[in-house]
């Protein structure tokens, strides 16, 4: 079958900001073409695109260390005791025997679990199904980890809150141990039944999943390859990170009249630069994950080409208001592989007194020419792009009049190669 791709491509100004922090608190860096510029990560980028997208397909996958705790939660709402409901939901974690992942003392588990949000329903279905059984290695659990705190406090009487070779000891019980020995007992049918049914729920996807991908380490059932993959987002021109000192006025002392000085003050970093943004989603792979559901995978499609140029990264917003949308975008349909243009800008775009845009512009219409001229155009099926600028590109394709004829133009190409 003849590959499928489209590759989105962006021009975008943002103005004084930090969209993306690195762990000191200053906008992400990269190196490119021998200089420094801002750089917004591809998992900021991802993040973002999927929640949009998500809101506007109304379907969610949620990642998280908490999944026994919303299971229980819900277990709990049916009547259930709470500690009971916890306990039975983190051995449903156990019982999908998935070598690497566990349940910490704190409930959740010890990796993030990427799932559709029906995923909790389900597994406290599970749960109430086997009731019987996971109550009765529940309460057996319970009764070894008290009896490992008496233990545990009995010693600490006798040797003065420390062991017998003087190190301190843990004052909280490791409750995995007393788990596992407890689920262990429960009749082995009945486990072999939880196992299937719980690997049956983490295997779930959705459009979300199928779009974004899932890696469960050692349960090549629930890892799925993403059909989109995102590129760190880098500027078109050199930039270092630039201090902003301020200062906050206390507003009782002000009004008391006894301001002699700032009540609080500190610096921040902030950058503002032209980024050149990039993704590119493999149609064929989204439609395998979605089970050939092209109706879903077309939505998708759809939903994050809007996605992808005009979620809000919100970072720092309050004190930047941040919003802008991009300046040129450019869709390239393919039947051969992805392409990048983010070599238009290894060599870095000189400031001029015009800014940074025209000439991002013109560097990216340049290079997709050059790449026209290598490559030959039989294996673009069809490309445009939309732009706040006068200017018509013409190695970009036709331009468009606005963003929603561009993702109309955009699925009548796909539906072409996929119906």
């Amino acid at each position: 079958m003849t590959p499928l791709y489209v590759d989105v491509h962006i021009v975008h100004s943002t103005p004084y900001s930090n969209l993306n922090r690195d762990r000191q608190g200053a906008p992400k860096q990269a190196t490119y073409g021998g200089v420094s510029r801002p750089r917004l990560s591809s998992q900021h980028g991802r993040r973002h695109s999927r929640t949009h997208m998500e809101q506007a397909l109304d379907t969610r996958a949620r990642r998280t260390r908490g999944t026994p705790l919303a299971v229980a939660e819900r277990l709990t709402a049916g009547g259930w005791d709470e500690t009971t409901a916890l306990a039975a939901a983190q051995m449903l974690i156990l019982a999908a025997e998935i070598k690497g992942l566990g349940v910490t003392d704190g409930g959740g588990t010890n990796a993030l679990l990427f799932l559709p949000e029906t995923a909790f329903d389900a597994l406290a279905d599970i749960a109430t199904t086997h009731r019987d059984a996971l109550t009765k290695a529940a309460t057996a659990a319970q009764a070894a980890i008290d009896k490992a705190k008496k233990k545990t406090e009995a010693e600490k009487d006798k040797n003065g809150d420390t062991t017998a070779d003087g190190e301190d000891r843990d004052d909280e019980a490791d409750e995995t141990g007393p788990l596992a020995a407890a689920f262990k007992k429960v009749p082995a049918p009945t486990r072999k039944t939880l196992k299937e049914a719980v690997l049956e729920v983490l295997r779930q996807r959705n459009a979300s999943i199928a779009a974004f991908g899932r890696m469960l380490a050692n349960e090549g059932g629930s890892t799925v390859t993403g059909a989109i993959q995102m590129a760190h987002s880098i500027a078109t021109h050199a930039g270092p990170a630039q201090i902003d000192f301020f200062s906050a006025v206390d507003d009782l002392i002000h009004d008391a009249g006894e301001e002699t000085g700032a009540g609080h003050m500190g610096d921040q970093r902030y950058t503002s630069a032209t980024f050149y943004r990039y993704a590119t989603l493999n149609v064929r792979e989204l439609v395998d994950n979605l089970d050939g559901d092209t109706d879903t995978a077309h939505e998708v499609v759809k939903e994050f080409i809007r996605a992808f140029p005009l979620a809000i990264l919100p970072a720092k917003a309050s004190g930047t208001a941040p919003h802008t949308v991009p300046h040129l975008i450019h869709i390239s349909v393919r039947t051969d592989r992805p392409v990048s243009l983010v070599g238009a800008y290894e060599t870095p775009i000189p400031a001029t007194t015009n800014g940074y845009i025209p000439a991002s512009l013109a560097a990216l219409n340049t290079h997709a020419a050059a790449h026209n001229r290598m490559l030959g155009t039989r294996h673009i099926a069809d490309q445009a792009h939309v732009t706040l600028a006068d200017t018509t590109f013409d190695a970009l394709g036709d331009r468009a009049d606005n963003l929603d004829q561009l993702i109309t133009r955009t699925l009548e190409t796909i539906t072409k190669h996929t119906t």
